[in-house]
């Protein structure tokens, strides 16, 4: 039930044809502990995980919403019990999104940098921009243009202005090209420290090329559903790179690189609004998907826990998978809580928290789960002679099912 990482060519042909089904079909990973790569801890990172074959795009909403998150085609759910830095799931509501005047300074920098008036170089004075109009323009002293976040977004792709760099933003679905793995080798280099030998066209593509999902088109509009890669180009040049999941109800971001020569754009926070904006356009073609989903929220790591500047944003909780205020989580944060539920009261279990228990799962709950047996047939796991034979494969899969929820269980096909 277990998958090795290192795909061959032949394996990743019969995935290819396991989509073709248009069903989840997984492999069961099971628990790991893992270093952490927060606080450094040893084995100190507790988590559930599978390996997806295939995967609808709807399948995996549920999956996120229940505090999955996936790494190329591998998915894994923390156990914030447990693990030494517990990652709550973190969703900001797109269409109540009001930047602050900081936040406006990082997108203004970006846009007069693209329009010439503004330099990195302190030597450099920002020229002051004429108008194209000798008549002088007339306002109300208390006149005060104000322009929303997706105007100023697109403010420096506008081809009636005049502009030192041409910028390009292309949404395109998730591949590889040489271009793209040059700027992953150098960002991971400069940025992050990785060693030469430890960067691979092999590993470029499992991180960030490779998914589960295959592109769903959504009704009669033009939105895709599926893994992108959204790029920023200058004058032609990829500066920056986009991993985005974009689903029935939000987009999700993946991973973002960077050229490390353009830091002084402070692209990292930029590719925020851009993504935000995004899922506002996407908002008024899909009446569920208004939502902008960061990944894992960390409250002991500043790394982790910028993600809370942007509001109004929630988190999950582990135990109901239920949304509240990221302010309700903090305020017990601060009290020196680590491990936060507004689930009143909290079952008392020895079982990762968010899971179904396991002694209610039933028989003819298990008869509902299906495994792939050969040439594209399907059996309930219940038949398989080991599920019998063997406590610990009965066991793997109890906790398979506790872990994504019976509903889930029910649709997902085991490989």
């Amino acid at each position: 039930m277990s998958r090795n990482n290192d795909t061959s060519s032949e394996e990743e042909e019969e995935e290819d044809d396991l989509g073709d089904f248009g069903l989840t079909m997984i492999s069961i990973a099971g628990p790991s502990e893992h270093d952490c790569g927060y606080c450094k801890g040893k084995d100190t990172s507790i988590s559930f995980g599978i390996w997806a074959h295939s995967m609808t795009c709807s399948d995996y909403q549920d999956l996120i919403d229940r505090g999955w998150r996936r790494s190329g085609k591998y998915l894994y759910k923390p156990d914030l019990e447990k693990s030494c830095c517990p990652q709550y799931t973190i969703r900001l509501d797109t269409n109540r999104f009001n930047t602050t005047k900081s936040q406006k300074k990082v997108i203004h920098k970006f846009n007069r940098y693209i329009k010439g008036t503004w330099d990195p170089d302190p030597k450099v004075k920002p020229t002051i921009p004429t108008t194209n109009s000798d008549k002088p323009v007339n306002k109300p002293s208390n006149y005060v243009q104000v322009k929303s976040l997706r105007d100023l977004i697109h403010e420096p792709e506008d081809t009636n202005q005049e502009s030192k760099y041409k910028l390009e933003i292309k949404l395109e679905p998730a591949s590889f090209t040489k271009e793209k793995f040059a700027l992953y080798a150098k960002y991971q280099a400069s940025v992050h420290h990785d060693k030469e030998e430890d960067i691979s066209e092999g590993g470029f593509k499992r991180f960030l090329i490779d998914s589960p999902m295959k592109l769903e088109k959504h009704g009669s509009s033009d939105v895709q559903f599926g893994s992108f890669h959204q790029k920023y180009l200058v004058n032609g040049e990829l500066i920056a790179l986009a991993v985005i999941d974009i689903l029935p109800k939000c987009v999700s971001s993946v991973y973002f690189l960077y050229d490390p020569e353009y830091s002084f754009l402070g692209l990292g926070k930029y590719s925020v609004f851009r993504e935000i904006s995004l899922v506002q356009e996407f908002s008024d073609k899909v009446d569920t998907l208004q939502h902008y989903y960061m990944g894992y929220y960390i409250d002991s790591c500043p790394k982790m826990n910028y993600k809370g500047q942007y509001q109004p944003s929630d988190l999950l909780d582990p135990i109901d998978y239920t949304w509240h205020p990221i302010q309700d989580f903090k305020a017990k944060f601060d009290q020196g809580e680590s491990f936060v539920t507004f689930t009143d009261p909290a079952p008392s279990r020895n079982y990762p928290p968010g899971w179904v228990e396991p002694a209610s799962i039933t028989e003819d709950d298990l008869k509902k789960v299906f495994v792939m047996v050969g040439q594209g047939r399907v059996a309930p796991v219940t038949c398989i002679v080991k599920f019998e034979s063997s406590a610990k494969f009965k066991k793997t899969i109890v906790d398979y099912v506790c872990s994504v929820g019976l509903e889930l269980a029910h649709k997902i096909i085991i490989c």
